[in-house]
């Protein structure tokens, strides 16, 4: 049994708190969650794609629970066939986040969904999937629950408050990226990325380890 498995095992059985538990630390994956719904977390994702494509091939992964009204928020994925719930996206042509981050720039996209055991289960397939240490941009709001990222960064609203349920990501974040829908997210430069020290956050910004 891996680290990861071990660590699901003790969260379903209600041994131990996920975010607590000791993770590797996967340096070269990025997460960005939400403070709350269309507060610019997908735009934040494919500006930070352009930015660091340039240089680096990079690999996209959409990660969502199941709710009801996903596909009014996320893109209608339900004429996709597949047996896992993970899928390649091909689309360019589409409004799906997924396919703007194609558009953007990312090699390749995944998109991930499902309860936590096949978030879980589809994430080890979508490490199967691309180069080892390959540098992963990854929009999700549940996925740091289960693997400690580089960098976990949370989008928020300028003027909005943070919704409940993102309360515990603004307190393990390592960046709280304010979305005013004019400045373009200056905070974006202040990320990078390099073979040897993964995902990296600097020039003054607040960053907690």
């Amino acid at each position: 049994m891996n680290q990861v498995d071990s660590f699901m095992d003790n969260f379903i059985a209600g041994r131990g708190n996920p975010v607590n538990s000791v993770m590797e630390k996967l340096k070269d994956l990025l997460i960005v969650a939400g403070g709350g719904r269309n507060v610019g977390k997908t735009e934040f994702v494919c500006r930070l794609i352009e930015q660091i494509s340039i240089r680096h091939e990079i690999y996209g992964l959409k990660v969502s629970a199941i709710h009801p009204d996903e596909a009014i928020f996320h893109g209608d994925h339900s004429t996709q066939q597949f047996s896992t719930s993970l899928y390649e996206e091909t689309r360019y042509d589409q409004e799906k986040d997924t396919s703007r981050m194609l558009r953007a720039g990312a090699r390749k996209v995944f998109y991930l969904h499902g309860d936590d055991e096949r978030i879980r289960v589809g994430f080890q397939e979508f490490q199967r999937m691309i180069p080892a240490a390959a540098p992963v941009i990854c929009e999700s709001g549940s996925l740091w629950k289960y693997v400690r990222p580089g960098l976990l960064v949370l989008v928020k609203g300028a003027n909005d408050e943070i919704k409940p349920r993102a309360l515990e990501i603004a307190e393990h974040a390592s960046l709280i990226v304010d979305s005013d829908g004019r400045s373009g997210f200056t905070e974006l430069t202040s990320i990078s990325y390099s073979e040897d020290r993964g995902w990296t956050c600097h020039s003054g910004m607040s960053v907690r380890k």
